[in-house]
């Protein structure tokens, strides 16, 4: 068959996909359903978790501002360094010092805002108070550190340059008073100066002007100091205190729900939609027009045949029955111009109920008032003898080993009016050198020109060649598919077998098909009235003798013969 039967659209894809979901969906909504209750349980079960934050900006100290690009780069850098120090033992230890109870690591988070001088602190706790008392304490504990830290790098030299000053005022102080005595006795008008006091006051006041330089440079070094200091120490302000938030961040179990639901709705679905791609199993009859382009020509539910297969003429009245009839109408209009007067019926596989439905098919159109013909051409495991119930001493595989073309003692006669069925006979040996002989062609076209129908049951395309030798023979070939047992990769080869030889494939039958009782045209009530109901007891088939029909001279030559 050709690759554009294989393909379908992306359109028909997403159909069948729809299908799948709609199938599946009280599966995937009850999954969805149960995750999400058993996740909104558990979540209420947890202890709830508060948050606090608050926002600190680091100052690199920089009082310029002419320097005030210096000193955002010094506040960044300085940013990065305390982000990472900030939740170190120390640290957290002193405030848990300050607070008086034990704060874990674990329940802070400290982030530097990108690219910036900001420091953002998360605090997770039980209690929303505590949570916030631990933030706000943590920023003044880490800042007083750091405080005193870079307070204890000028500490020495202030405190030593401090005590030179002290010292220098002392001699100044000292230098002064001694001054102060000389200037009083050189000023004694009555009394000579005395020539020494004159040399000690030039050389305190020498003495003087140089301890008032040094400490001038002094002092001048001092102020140095404390102004290195004052640029150079960086500081911390809290621009947003935490304030405690009543309503917890964990656990939220309708979130918790929502996305446990979602997680096993898709993991429902997944599981869904990978079964199904493994399964090889036809699920749904609209797959044979979408991949093969073979129309489905009727749906046989399954039925109950334990006194016999054919429920057509068991239950006539029966939904079951209705759907045969169905199948007659769709195969007789399946060709308009040219109507199907032969037809061949196999499957993919064994055991798929081909001969149960042909059996059907053929009383159905019998009962129409059409002269039918059934042959069993399943020379390997025939079965038609058994649904009928008839012998199968004679039969097909006889009609080859005779000198003439005569039917006569062949063509037995069904419990259905217009109905004739050839069974297969005894087994030879080679079925689909017989099947394909020049013989058969001439029985078949023998039997053509005096019925109205001819049927015939074929073995498995996949098992022998035996359909695809009569394949081509026939006006159309009906397969039959079981739901239940077919496989995707059976139907496709059995098509591609069938089309390479030329066969005209008119549609497929699926058996065992899953028909809701909605689907049938009337409830089985309305078919099966209580006065006219069929007794089932009755041996409706079962006859004390069977009939042949003498074809070839176009009359019915009943012969009494023995059932097996």
């Amino acid at each position: 068959m050709e690759n554009e039967l294989e393909e379908r659209s992306s359109l028909e894809s997403i159909l069948e996909y729809a299908r799948i979901i709609l199938r599946w969906a009280w599966l995937i909504l009850l999954v969805a359903l149960v995750a999400g209750f058993i996740s909104y349980f558990l979540a209420n079960q947890q202890p709830r978790v508060f948050q606090a934050e608050t926002l600190v900006m680091v100052s690199g100290g920089s009082s310029s501002a002419v320097d005030s690009y210096t000193s955002s780069y010094l506040g960044i850098q300085l940013a990065s360094t305390y982000t990472r120090t900030m939740l170190t033992q120390p640290v957290i230890d002193a405030v848990s010092s300050e607070l008086g109870f034990r704060v874990n690591s674990g329940q802070i988070t400290v982030t530097q805002i990108e690219n910036s001088q900001l420091i953002n602190i998360t605090v997770t706790d039980l209690d929303p108070n505590r949570a916030a008392l631990i933030a706000n304490t943590l920023v003044t504990v880490f800042a007083d550190q750091i405080q005193k830290e870079q307070t204890s790098r000028y500490t020495e030299l202030l405190q030593g340059l401090e005590k030179e000053l002290a010292a220098t005022d002392v001699q100044i102080q000292e230098i002064t008073l001694k001054l102060a005595d000389l200037e009083v006795a050189l000023s004694n008008e009555f009394v000579e100066p005395d020539p020494q006091d004159l040399a000690n006051q030039s050389q305190l006041e020498a003495n003087l002007s140089q301890l008032r330089s040094s400490r001038s440079y002094l002092y001048s070094s001092y102020q140095s100091i404390k102004l290195a200091e004052a640029q150079s120490t960086s500081t911390i302000i809290q621009k947003d205190p935490a304030v405690p938030i009543l309503s917890p961040i964990q656990p939220q179990p309708m979130r918790s729900a929502m996305l446990s639901a979602v997680v096993g709705a898709m993991l429902v679905g997944g599981l869904i939609f990978l079964v199904t791609l493994l399964q090889d199993q036809i699920r749904d009859p609209d797959e044979f027009p979408s991949r093969w382009g073979i129309p489905v020509l009727g749906q046989i539910s399954k039925f109950n045949s334990n006194s016999s297969a054919i429920i057509t003429q068991i239950q006539p009245r029966s939904p079951d029955a209705e759907a045969f009839r169905a199948l007659r109408t769709n195969l007789k209009f399946s060709k308009i111009d040219t109507p199907i007067k032969t037809v061949l019926i196999t499957s993919p596989s064994p055991k798929d109920g081909k001969s149960t439905i042909a059996a059907n098919l053929a009383t159905v159109i019998a009962q129409n008032e059409q002269d039918v013909i059934l042959i069993d051409a399943d020379l390997r495991r025939p079965s038609l003898h058994k649904i009928f119930k008839v012998s199968n001493r004679l039969g097909l595989s006889d009609y080859f080993i005779r000198s003439t073309e005569k039917l006569s003692g062949l063509v037995k006669k069904a419990n259905t009016d217009r109905l004739h069925l050839i069974t297969s006979g005894n087994l030879p040996p080679n079925p689909s050198e017989l099947l394909g002989s020049k013989k058969m062609i001439e029985m078949l076209n023998l039997l053509e020109k005096r019925v109205d129908m001819m049927i015939i049951d074929s073995p498995p395309v996949l098992v022998v060649t035996d359909a695809t030798v009569l394949a081509p023979r026939m006006d159309g070939v009906i397969l039959v598919v079981d739901t239940k047992k077919t496989k995707r990769s059976a139907v496709k080869h059995a098509v591609e077998q069938l089309h390479q030889v030329n066969a005209h494939i008119v549609g497929v039958v699926v058996n065992n098909a899953k028909t809701k009782r909605s689907q049938y045209y009337h409830s089985r009530n309305y078919y099966t009235k209580p006065k006219e109901r069929i007794d089932r007891e009755q041996p409706v088939l079962v006859e004390p003798a069977s009939s042949e029909v003498d074809v070839d001279n176009g009359t019915e030559t009943l012969h009494s013969e023995s059932t097996e």
